[in-house]
């Protein structure tokens, strides 16, 4: 029998349901049900809770039956191995049990270099912002001992020459507010760095999450002050994220029909195209006409350089007065078009469209939500 079934079946013969073994243990129902639906693997800790919440020792918890199956005296050893362990001790044999029960769970909560952003400022100069894809930056020392400061000793930045550059590290928290600022770190170089030469950002593999996962592999990324040059290990989401700039979304298809009078046109790109270095040109990147190469005035809108890292990828184009009906249309985005790397467009890209009757309203404005 796997301790999945065991558990399930010694919780029953004391006739407690998950909701009372929950408040005996201090473990969530939730958790509870996840262990005896063997989609969760429980850790030392956690068969220590359950055997407390039983009001059994931890031996009787595991059972005389698990423990003759082929595994017995490796796991024998084991268990008695751990029995001679300090507390301390214990607890980090614990975590790290943890860590390996995640290596061979879902990869959904991994941990993943995400998003890259060189920000630029006239107090500061070039900042850069690292977005993972789980908590790295607001670890609870509770949690994970020392785990801030581990984290923070991750990360050096090296000059051309190889020489190390010293660098503030700044949590997201101390920046933002909301889920992105768990997941991001600034580095900062105490001093300016010099246009036109290539530094490294070096990240650890032994960067960890809130949730126990390593980054697993050693990351470098190549840049100058203005470009994101290499990304190693190459992945294909990231690097086609920041090694070239497209048009990833759209709100409004090409060639799509019966677009309402008084629509937005909100335009996601693969990167950064908000930048100071960048934003002022950009604005004039932008043209919108009917199919009669009549021009219609337009505003583009962009977020502020320090909103949050998504915003950073998205232009709005708001006509300064509804379009006429039954009417075709054409925005032209200029191939010099530019992103936070100086990466360019690099060809015009163009996006039609027909208008619909004067009283046809856009998705937004029925759900009463606002595009911007």
């Amino acid at each position: 029998m796997d301790f999945s079934n065991r558990l399930k079946q010694i919780r029953e013969s004391h006739k407690l349901s998950t909701s009372k073994l929950s408040k005996q243990s201090g473990l969530s129902q939730s958790f509870i049900w996840r262990i005896e639906s063997g989609e969760k693997q429980p850790t030392l800790g956690t068969l220590r809770k359950l055997s407390q919440g039983l009001g059994m020792s931890l031996g009787e918890l595991l059972g005389e039956g698990l423990l003759s199956e082929p595994q017995s005296a490796q796991i024998n050893r084991i268990i008695g191995n751990i029995r001679r362990l300090p507390a301390e001790q214990v607890d980090a044999l614990d975590l790290f049990t943890a860590s390996l029960v995640n290596e061979h769970s879902s990869g959904k909560h991994s941990l993943a270099l995400q998003a890259i952003n060189l920000n630029h400022s006239e107090q500061v100069g070039l900042e850069i912002e690292l977005v993972f894809s789980v908590n790295v930056s607001a670890i609870m020392d509770h949690k994970i001992p020392d785990g801030m400061k581990s984290n923070m000793e991750c990360f050096h930045l090296y000059d051309d020459r190889m020489k190390e550059v010293p660098i503030e590290i700044i949590p997201g928290n101390k920046r933002m507010s909301g889920q992105m600022a768990g997941r991001t770190f600034f580095v900062r170089p105490m001093s300016r760095l010099t246009d036109g030469r290539v530094y490294k950002i070096f990240i650890s593999k032994f960067l960890q999450a809130n949730n126990y996962r390593y980054l697993k592999e050693n990351h470098t990324i190549m840049f100058s002050t203005h470009e994101i040059m290499d990304i190693t290990p190459f992945d294909q989401e990231l690097c086609s994220s920041y090694l070239s700039l497209t048009i990833i979304d759209s709100n409004i298809a090409s060639g799509q029909e019966n677009v309402p009078v008084n629509t937005d046109i909100k335009l996601t790109f693969s990167n950064n195209v908000i930048t100071y270095a960048v934003r002022d040109h950009n604005l004039q990147c932008f043209s919108l006409e009917s199919s009669k190469k009549q021009p219609v005035e337009i505003d583009v809108i962009m977020a502020e350089p320090n909103e949050s890292s998504e915003k950073k990828k998205d232009i709005i184009i708001h006509p300064r007065h509804a379009l006429q009906s039954n009417t075709a249309y054409v925005l032209t985005i200029s191939e010099s078009l530019q992103g936070g790397n100086q990466k360019l467009l690099g060809t015009d890209q163009v996006i039609t469209f027909t208008t619909g009757a004067a009283n046809v309203t856009s998705t937004d404005e029925q759900a009463g939500l606002s595009i911007a």
